[in-house]
């Protein structure tokens, strides 16, 4: 197995401030970028942050393996044409894959979750149109793009049966569906490994602790799927998504730091 290991920009204590630096000093190889919410004018966007990532990227040697587009919580990724939402969704997207097409980042995933989750067919299939479009436009610039989502396997399979794109592919997170489904979150892995984009979320918790509890001592099964990535001779990215801001996680430590760097040995050692 041949891994790079990074973490979620927003992970970083201080909510991603002097992220690159941070990352650099903990060793990691790189972090994804966050592209921000409506709300706040899609941070990412902005030519001056992109051009500011990119001279840190030069400078400390760090890598950024994909720009994440989570404001999905927020505002209904499968919103029905002639909606409020439906060009705002549309607007977010393209100029998500604009940024990381300057950046000459590989891959923008988008989350379903929340506002965005699929919960019927018909949700399923305004997903898939969605995801055609962004693959189209992300296609010419030789950019992927990824859907995380706590679907059922089925779901999972429909929404790339429908969508139908060969740079469209899954991602995978190795606590959501434990944590915020009924699902076997190791069989859903087993399953779906072959739709998956070489770049996976890794972090633990319990249900209703999301994200909460460092690498190994929630219920996750965090263990059993490295394991898994092991057999299967995984080469891509592992990244980070734990809150260590959040209770209970900052319990362990004052130092949130220091909880970080527990993690990221935790991980270090996952995959020797």
């Amino acid at each position: 197995m041949e891994v790079k290991l990074g973490i979620c920009n927003f992970c970083v204590p201080g909510t991603g401030v002097f992220a690159p630096e941070i990352v650099k000093e903990m060793g990691l190889d790189g972090m994804s970028i966050e592209f921000g919410s409506y709300e706040h004018g899609w941070p990412l966007s902005q030519r001056k942050l992109q051009d500011y990532y990119l001279k840190k990227q030069q400078e400390l040697g760090i890598e950024y393996p994909n720009v994440g587009v989570s404001d999905g919580d927020n505002i209904p990724f499968h919103a029905r044409p002639g909606t409020r939402w439906d060009p705002v969704v549309n607007a977010e997207g393209t100029k998500a894959i604009d940024a990381a097409s300057y950046m000459q980042i590989p891959l923008v995933f988008f989350s379903n979750f929340n506002a965005s989750l699929m919960k019927n067919d018909q949700d399923i299939e305004y997903t898939a149109k969605r995801y055609q479009y962004f693959c189209d436009y992300a296609g010419e610039k030789g950019i992927s793009i990824g859907c995380e989502n706590p679907n059922s396997i089925e779901d999972q399979k429909k929404l790339v049966q429908l969508v139908d794109r060969e740079n469209f592919y899954l991602f995978f997170d190795s606590c959501n569906h434990a944590c915020l489904s009924d699902y076997d979150v190791h069989e859903v892995l087993r399953e779906m490994y072959p739709y998956y984009y070489p770049q996976m979320h890794v972090k633990d918790g319990v249900v209703g602790a999301n994200a909460q509890y460092v690498l190994g001592t929630g219920t996750t099964g965090f263990k059993e799927s490295i394991n898994f990535l092991k057999e299967k001779d995984y080469k891509g990215w592992l990244i980070l998504e734990n809150l260590y801001e959040l209770d209970p996680m900052r319990r362990i430590n004052d130092d949130y730091f220091e909880i970080m760097r527990q993690d990221i040995e935790v991980l270090r050692e996952a995959v020797k």
